[in-house]
C-alpha cells in the first residue's frame, strides 16, 4: 500500500481525487498497478470526467509494464471501440461556437482525446498477454474470439484451451463454454456427456445458460439419462432469471403435462413473458394459441396481434397471415393497405401465395394504386412457384390482352402447368380453348377430356361446358341425354345458365322433354341469382300461368328485373303492364318511357355490325 503513496486508503474512504493525485506520483514512479488504479477512475467517472480515451492511456501505460488486469481492460476497449455521447456532444459545440481554435480547446481539456476506436487486432494482442497470463476472464474472451474469428483466426483448439483454463479456475461463463465446445463437437471429438458436467458445474453456480443447456440435455436424455422432472425445473429456474429461450420452453412442457397436469393459463403467461421480449417461437405459439383456441374460444383480435409482431420480426409466414387478417378484417378492422404492405413484404421474401396476393391487389387496385406490370410481375412470381391461380390468372389476362398483343403459347403454356398441379379451373379453360382455332389447332376430343376431367372432380363451369359440347354448340354431333345429364349436374351446383338452359329445354324442348313445371321451377333458381333471361321467362310463364298459376303481379316483378339488366323484349312489356296497369298500378307516362327505350335498344342491335359466321 505505501508504495501507492497512500491511494488505496483514500478510496476506500470514497476520497477518489485524493487518491487519483497519489496513484498518479506511484505511477510516475513506475507502479503499474497505480498507473491500472487511474484507468480504473477514469473508466467509472470516479473524481475525475469519465472518459475512456484517458481510460486506455492509463490502461497502456499499466499494460506495458505488465500488468495483467489493464491488459485485460485495453483490450476489451479496444475490441468494440468507446465513446462519451455527452463529450462528443460538447465538443461538436465546441467546434460551432469557439472563436478560438476549436481544436486547442478540446486538446486542453482532453489531451488523449474522447474516443476510442475499435482495433480488434490490437485488442487480441492484449487479451492474449492477459489470458496467457493466467487470468480466467481473459481466458475465456480469449476462446470466444478464436471460435468467432474476430481479430484472430478462428482456432477451435486454442478455443478449448482457453476454455478450460478459465473453467479450471471456476469460472461459470467458461464452463458453460467448455462445455458447448465438448457438446457440438468444435475442434475436439464431440462428447455430450463430459459437456453435461461441465454445464452441470455451470448451472451450480447460477449460469443461466448453463442451466438451460443442462436442462436441455436431461430433457432429451443425451449425454444424461432422461430427467424430465430435473429439466423442467431448471428450465423454470432460467426463466424465473427472465430468459426468454426459457420461458418459451418452460410454456411447452406446462402446455404438453409435461410439468404435471396440463396449465394451459401458466403456458400462456410464460409465453406472454418471453414474447414481450421479442422471442419468436413464443410470439408464434402465442398466435396459434390465440387463433386456434386451446381450451377456449378463438380470438382472431388477439392472435393478429401476435402474428403482426412476429411479422414485425420478419418472420414470412407471419407477414402474409397478418396480411390477410387485415384482408379480411376477421382481426378487427379490414384495412387493405395494411394487407397489401404485408402481402408485399412477404412476397419479397419469396412467399409464393403472398405474391398472388399482392399481384391480385395490384390488378384490382386495392389498397395499392392499379398497377397491371406490378401485377404481371407478382403473378409472374407466383406462377413460377407452382402456384396454380396466378398460373391461371395469368393466361386469362393474356387471353384478356391486358399486356398487349396476345400469346397463345403463353397461354398453353400458363395452363399446362396449372394442370400439372390439377388445376380445375386450367383444365376447364384450356378444354374451351381446344373447342376453338384462335388459340392452336382445334381439337374436340382433348376438349371434351379436358371438360370431363374438370367436371367429374366436382369443377360446375365444366359441367356447364360439357352441357353446350353436348348440346352440339361446337359442331360436333349432338347427344342431347348427355347434354341434359351434365347441365343437370352444373344446375344443382348454383350455376344460373345451366339452370336457365335447363329451363329452356323443359319448355322449348322436344316433346318428350317438355315439362312446364320444372321449366318454371329452373328460370326461378337462375332469376334469384339474377339472370336476366330467366327472370324474362319467368315473367312470361306467370303471364301465361303456364307451369305456375297466372299471377300478373309476380310476372310484371320478372319482367322489371330484366328489364333493370337490359333485357331488350323484357323492357317492352315491363312498359306495356305499366302502360295498362297489369299486375301493377298504371304508370302511361312511365309504360311509354321503357317501350321506347326497349324501341331504341332493338334498333341499335340492328344496326350494329355483325360477324359473319364461319361455314
Amino acid at each position: 500500500m505505501g508504495s501507492r503513496g497512500g491511494g488505496d486508503a483514500a478510496y476506500r474512504n470514497g476520497r477518489f481525487l485524493d487518491a487519483y493525485r497519489a496513484w498518479r506520483r506511484a505511477s510516475e514512479a513506475g507502479s503499474g498497478e497505480a498507473a491500472f488504479r487511474i484507468g480504473e477512475l477514469f473508466r467509472r467517472g470516479e473524481g475525475v470526467l469519465q472518459n475512456f480515451a484517458d481510460a486506455a492511456h492509463w490502461y497502456a501505460l499499466a499494460a506495458q509494464r505488465g500488468h495483467t488486469g489493464a491488459q485485460f481492460e485495453l483490450g476489451k476497449i479496444l475490441l468494440g471501440g468507446a465513446n462519451d455521447p455527452g463529450i462528443a456532444r460538447w465538443a461538436a459545440s465546441v467546434e460551432q461556437t469557439s472563436r478560438r481554435a476549436p481544436e486547442a480547446a478540446i486538446a486542453s481539456l482532453f489531451p488523449n482525446g474522447y474516443s476510442v476506436k475499435s482495433d480488434p487486432i490490437e485488442a487480441v494482442k492484449h487479451l492474449r498477454a492477459s489470458a496467457d497470463s493466467g487470468l480466467a476472464e481473459a481466458q475465456s474472451l480469449m476462446a470466444q474470439l478464436s471460435i468467432e474469428g474476430h481479430g484472430c483466426e478462428k482456432d477451435y483448439e486454442a478455443a478449448a484451451r482457453y476454455f478450460a483454463g478459465a473453467a479450471g479456475q471456476g469460472l461459470a461463463a467458461a464452463q458453460f463454454g467448455l462445455g458447448d465446445i465438448l457438446y457440438q463437437g468444435l475442434g475436439v471429438e464431440r462428447d455430450p456427456t463430459a459437456a453435461a458436467d461441465w454445464y452441470e458445474m455451470a448451472a451450480a453456480q447460477g449460469h443461466v445458460r448453463g442451466k438451460i443447456a443442462l436442462a436441455t440435455i436431461l430433457f432429451n436424455g443425451e449425454g444424461r439419462p432422461r430427467d424430465v422432472e430435473t429439466a423442467g425445473r431448471l428450465f423454470e429456474e432460467a426463466a424465473e432469471a427472465g430468459d426468454p429461450q426459457s420461458q418459451f420452453q418452460v410454456g411447452v412442457m406446462l402446455m404438453n403435462g409435461d410439468l404435471g397436469p396440463r396449465n394451459v393459463g401458466r403456458a400462456e403467461t410464460c409465453w406472454r413473458n418471453a414474447g414481450k421480449q421479442g422471442h419468436l417461437r413464443a410470439i408464434l405459439a402465442l398466435a396459434e394459441f390465440y387463433s386456434r383456441g386451446v381450451a377456449r374460444e378463438p380470438d382472431l383480435r388477439e392472435a393478429e396481434v401476435w402474428y403482426r409482431r412476429a411479422a414485425e420480426l420478419g418472420d414470412v409466414q407471419s407477414q402474409f397471415i397478418a396480411g390477410r387478417l387485415a384482408a379480411t378484417g376477421d382481426g378487427g378492422v379490414q384495412n387493405l393497405q395494411e394487407a397489401a404492405r404485408w402481402f408485399l413484404k412477404a412476397a419479397e421474401s419469396g412467399h409464393p401465395i403472398a405474391a398472388h396476393n399482392i399481384a391480385s391487389f395490384y390488378a384490382q387496385g386495392l389498397g395499392v394504386p392499379k398497377d397491371m406490370e406490378k401485377a404481371q410481375h407478382w403473378y409472374r412470381e407466383a406462377a413460377e412457384k407452382d402456384v396454380a391461380p396466378a398460373q391461371v390468372r395469368l393466361a386469362r389476362m393474356n387471353l384478356e390482352g391486358v399486356w398487349g398483343e396476345r400469346d397463345p403459347a403463353q397461354v398453353r403454356r400458363w395452363l399446362e402447368k396449372a394442370i400439372e398441379n390439377n388445376d380445375l379451373e386450367a383444365k376447364a379453360l384450356l378444354g374451351s380453348l381446344y373447342l376453338t382455332e384462335e388459340y392452336g389447332q382445334r381439337d374436340p376430343q382433348k376438349a371434351e377430356t379436358l371438360l370431363r376431367e374438370a367436371a367429374s372432380s366436382g369443377y360446375p363451369p365444366a359441367a356447364v361446358q360439357l352441357g353446350h359440347f353436348y348440346s352440339g354448340r361446337y359442331e360436333v354431333t349432338a347427344r342431347p341425354q348427355d347434354a341434359l345429364r351434365w347441365y343437370t349436374i352444373a344446375a344443382e351446383a348454383g350455376q344460373a345458365e345451366a339452370q336457365f338452359l335447363l329451363g329452356h329445354i323443359r319448355r322449348y324442348g322436344s316433346e318428350e322433354l317438355r315439362d312446364p313445371a320444372a321449366a318454371a321451377q329452373w328460370f326461378a333458381r337462375a332469376a334469384e341469382s339474377g339472370h336476366a333471361h330467366a327472370q324474362f321467362e319467368l315473367g312470361v310463364l306467370y303471364c301465361l300461368g303456364e307451369g305456375v298459376p297466372q299471377d300478373l303481379a309476380a310476372g310484371a316483378r320478372s319482367y322489371a328485373a330484366a328489364a333493370a339488366s337490359g333485357h331488350v323484349a323484357a323492357m317492352h312489356n315491363w312498359g306495356a303492364m305499366l302502360l295498362n296497369g297489369m299486375g301493377v298500378e298504371k304508370d302511361e307516362e312511365a309504360g311509354k318511357g321503357w317501350i321506347a327505350k326497349a324501341a331504341a335498344a332493338k334498333a341499335a342491335d340492328a344496326s350494329a355490325p355483325k360477324t359473319p359466321k364461319a361455314n
